[in-house]
């Protein structure tokens, strides 16, 4: 049993989950707080809220309303010039995100004599909605309007950014919301209030807690998130749209082309000789932009969780969905680069957070520990081991955001821990002299 959950057994009166399910889209739940229930092989069944039928009424009336004047924010959409060919080109989008965001010099401490760095701040894409997954929910959900589902299912670990956003951006556009979420091994007896955890709680999506042993998407969340899907659809009439694992997926890889796009419009092909990034969609994206227009850089995907060959693997899917798959490969296209995750995913050392804090005080820049922090931490270490595997000296390093994941917990353990670094100083009295001894 997790935090407020019912049953993962199946109950004989299934109108108490229905009439929860038909309010997942409900606008008092903002007040009454996230619904949770555990998963089994079927969907649970039980409710831990009951409402009356205006009620039920009032929120499909809403949710219909939000998605009516949410579809009309669809734009056709076009590709860059050079993606033209590709397959699979996705009709319509929407504008989530702040776009065109900056390109600066970052002073990285450590950086070895001769290297320039630079910074991609995809941080600034938003505030729910910050970071690479952005850029995905643009293409992703504009096809659910554009199909007219009314309800998201996604998946991911407990303080997922790709969840968060989901939920952030389901409910700004009156989308119904339901997570199934993999509880982390020291928090599995409840639902966190921290972080990505806090955000999906506040804007009212409905939880699912998988098993913490779930790491496979075909096997451990598909088969759930299929089985929801069809309760929904045959018991409370929803129209549901699957969102995979990191928002990866032909219509998904959009986004980062379109980053793409947007970088070489900002000059990178010409300044820069090499991209260092997180492997996966987004690498994938980067990829398939920088092979057509010349492969002017070299590509460094950071394997912060999973390892090489699944992530070549994983391009090589996406560059066949888009036509590509008898002219080039993964491993053509990316540098694949092991050793980033560390402790494992979403686990930090001792000497992650401590570069993280570094990054902060001397940059003003914020990493999170589960990959951007990690993925500069190697760069760095790269950098002075082996500068000879990179192509030249000036590198654009692509900040995919997701600051949320420093307010998970992990930091605050952290600092309180910093004796030596405390510059909290005590000035409560009246006396107007600076206490010079604190």
């Amino acid at each position: 049993m997790y935090g407020l959950g019912g049953s993962c057994t199946r109950d004989t009166n299934d109108k108490l989950w229905d009439a929860e399910l038909r309010f997942a889209n409900k606008s008092l739940v903002q007040s009454r707080g996230v619904t949770f229930s555990t998963m089994s092989s079927s969907p649970p069944t039980r409710s831990t809220l009951v409402h009356s039928e205006d009620e039920l009424a009032d929120n499909r009336n809403s949710g219909e309303l939000m998605r009516a004047h949410s579809k009309k924010r669809l734009l056709p959409y076009s590709p860059p010039d050079w993606a033209t060919g590709l397959q699979g080109i996705p009709n319509v989008r929407i504008e989530l995100s702040t776009k065109n965001t900056p390109i600066q010099k970052w002073h990285l401490p450590g950086i070895p004599d001769g290297f320039e760095v630079y910074i991609k701040r995809d941080d600034l894409t938003g505030c729910s909605l910050s970071g690479n997954k952005a850029r995905k929910l643009e293409f992703l959900l504009a096809e659910a309007l554009d199909k007219g589902n009314d309800t998201l299912i996604g998946c991911g670990q407990i303080n997922s950014n790709l969840c968060r956003a989901l939920a952030c951006a389901g409910r700004e556009l009156g989308f119904n919301c339901h997570l199934l979420m993999r509880p982390n091994a020291e928090n599995t007896g409840e639902f966190p209030s921290e972080g990505n955890a806090a955000m999906i709680q506040l804007v009212g999506a409905n939880v699912h807690l998988v098993p913490p042993t779930a790491t496979s998407y075909e096997r451990d969340y598909l088969p759930k998130m299929k089985a929801l899907s069809s309760h929904l659809r045959s018991h409370s009439k929803m129209s549901p749209y699957l969102v995979p694992v990191a928002g990866t997926s032909p219509v998904g890889l959009f986004g980062p082309i379109e980053c793409f796009e947007e970088m070489r419009q900002q000059g990178v092909l010409e300044e820069f000789s090499d991209l260092v990034v997180t492997s996966g969609g987004t690498s994938a994206g980067f990829c398939i932009g920088n092979y057509l227009t010349g492969q002017k850089m070299k590509l460094h995907g950071m394997v912060a969780f999973k390892d090489t060959a699944f992530f070549h693997r994983q391009t090589n899917d996406l560059l066949h969905s888009v036509g590509l798959q008898d002219s080039v490969h993964s491993e053509d296209l990316i540098t694949m680069v092991e050793g980033v995750a560390g402790r494992g995913y979403g686990l930090s050392t001792d000497e992650e957070l401590e570069f993280i804090q570094d990054v902060a005080t001397h940059t003003g820049i914020f990493l999170d520990p589960i990959y951007t922090g990690k993925v500069a931490f190697h760069m760095i270490r790269r950098l002075r081991t082996s500068p000879e595997s990179f192509r030249g000296n000036k590198i654009l390093f692509y900040n995919s955001g997701s600051v949320l994941g420093l307010l998970d917990g992990r930091t605050r353990d952290f600092l309180k821990s910093k004796k030596t670094n405390n510059k909290i100083h005590d000035w409560t009295c009246d006396d107007l002299r600076f206490p010079v001894s604190n």
